[in-house]
């Protein structure tokens, strides 16, 4: 079930019925929708996280620690990032998180003794994460647990992350600007009919064979750039599919997510599988590697994503 992330502020509440001020101290307390000060009859901001967890915050969090790629991201593209005061070892972007920022372990085992240390008013996490957020709250450390699985959900975490740190404004700015890019890209796009759009293959992972299906991040990435997944028929996020049934469905372009020497390895891979050689996507060349936390990642470059796969499936159009 996915889980609804609406974020609530709750500022000053009842000012005017609880104590019974007249205007003129009113118009002085007054915050307007979005801030996240600290008022006298209330919490500054009560967020609803993507685990259905109710947070309260009291004050505006200023010390943040992320445990997850893609909230590091998203820290940082709100505006955050000197707020950000530690990391870890796989949140390499942008640059300023992988080179600046303290590291508090890996993405799997966060180092709790170090998150403490650091005193943060916010710890990031995800799903993964159950029992590290299970011995944070023991700790009484405030932490958001955001488990975005589409566009939507990650506008939702956007929000969440402002709402907690004081970025309300940035994050209508920033989720206007992603908007707005993808309307461009859909209006480039819009001329196709559906027998125009090519089949796409993504390889998630070659042994076993992975592909991605249609509850993936990926899938709705393809999908927005007009492409037709192959593995559309199954509910899944990254099945295990047979070369046969790939070679069945002829794909006319081949994605897989690019390392650095890792091309020229792919495309013998891909040409040596019995009864590929005759594919669409490998006749005519067709064959991609993207960046894996771009297209895998639920932060605010998933645009970029979406812009990369538009071009290379219609160069023409572009």
């Amino acid at each position: 079930m996915k889980r609804l992330g609406v974020f609530l502020l709750i500022v000053l509440a009842h000012l005017l019925a609880v104590s019974g001020c007249g205007t003129d101290t009113a118009d002085e307390n007054a915050v307007d929708e979005g801030s996240t000060e600290q008022g006298e009859d209330g919490p500054a901001a009560i967020v609803v996280d993507q685990m259905g967890r109710e947070v309260v915050f009291t004050e505006t969090a200023k010390r943040i620690v992320s445990i997850s790629p893609a909230s590091t991201e998203i820290v940082f593209a709100l505006g955050l990032g000197e707020n950000l005061i530690a990391v870890t070892d796989y949140c390499n972007y942008p640059e300023e998180a992988l080179a600046a920022k303290d590291k508090i372990g890996d993405y799997s085992n966060p180092n709790l003794e170090k998150i403490m240390a650091m005193e943060p008013d916010l710890v990031l996490a995800d799903s993964w994460h159950k029992e590290v957020v299970l011995r944070l709250e023991d700790l009484e450390v405030s932490v958001l647990v955001l488990a975005p699985e589409s566009i939507e959900e990650i506008y939702e975490a956007l929000e969440m992350i402002a709402a907690a740190a004081g970025a309300v404004e940035r994050c209508e700015e920033l989720k206007a600007e992603m908007t707005e890019r993808l309307s461009a890209i859909a209006e480039k796009l819009s001329s196709l009919d559906e027998e125009d759009k090519v089949r796409v293959y993504y390889e998630v992972y070659s042994d076993p064979l992975m592909s991605i299906g249609n509850q993936s991040l990926i899938h709705e990435i393809i999908t927005l750039a007009r492409g037709k997944n192959i593995f559309a028929d199954i509910d899944d996020n990254y099945p295990v599919v047979s070369a046969e049934v790939v070679a069945e469905r002829e794909p006319q372009i081949i994605l897989y997510p690019a390392y650095h020497g890792s091309e020229e390895i792919v495309l013998g891979s891909l040409q040596e599988r019995p009864g590929w050689g005759g594919l669409p996507a490998i006749k005519e060349g067709r064959i991609h590697g993207v960046d894996e936390d771009k297209f895998s990642r639920h932060g605010p470059r998933v645009v970029e994503a979406v812009e990369e796969a538009a071009q290379l499936f219609y160069p023409e159009l572009f």
